[in-house]
């Protein structure tokens, strides 16, 4: 018999998931983050294709003239992480994200969007798999561009295709640590600064 590490439990395949926006600088919210429900969170609800994790960073290989064994030393720009989904559901959290900041205006009996130049919110991203999560979350967010609208073809779910920047670093909260490892206790307090809530 052929020896593996392979162990199929130790690996995720995230079957659903939901993400939730915040006024900027809101915690990360304290207890079950499972619920449906996040207290100051608003849901986006539908999400079409999951959600596509970006990062992006430019490294430079330094040389000198009279060392020619390997690159001298190693320049590194900051690291620039993102994340895309495409939001289906007419939602507060999904109107507000195409808005950009700007606002929602009545006229007589219908509503319309007034879209600004762009703002910034808290991002909480939940993903599972059967008793298994994980969660993504940054206290301060940006669209990198305007959404972009699905076709209207009568075939493509009406959507927007967000794609975000974290300007504040990403917290990802993981499953389970692995076999022989610790952790250390965060003395730091990783979870943002700003406006605390707690789930419901």
């Amino acid at each position: 018999m052929a020896v593996t590490t392979a162990d199929p439990s130790k690996a995720y395949l995230w079957l659903t998931g939901d993400a939730y926006r915040a006024a900027a600088d809101t915690k990360l919210p304290q207890g079950d983050l499972r619920k449906a429900e996040i207290t100051g969170w608003d849901a986006f609800g539908g999400i079409e294709a999951g959600f596509e994790q970006t990062a992006e960073q430019s490294v430079t290989e330094k040389q000198v003239f009279n060392y020619r064994k390997a690159p001298y030393k190693i320049a590194r720009d900051p690291l620039k992480e993102g994340i895309k989904f495409r939001a289906v559901d007419n939602t507060k959290a999904t109107l507000l994200t195409r808005a950009q900041g700007g606002k929602i205006i009545k006229q007589g009996d219908h509503y319309a969007v007034e879209k600004g130049i762009g703002e910034e919110f808290a991002l909480l991203i939940r993903v599972e798999d059967g008793t298994d999560a994980a969660f993504f979350y940054s206290p301060r967010v940006t669209l990198k561009a305007p959404a972009t609208r699905a076709a209207i073809d009568g075939q493509n779910i009406d959507g927007w295709e967000f794609d975000v920047s974290f300007l504040s670093p990403m917290v990802e909260i993981i499953p389970a640590l692995p076999d022989g490892m610790t952790a250390e206790e965060d003395t730091a307090g990783a979870q943002g600064t700003g406006k605390e809530v707690e789930t419901q």
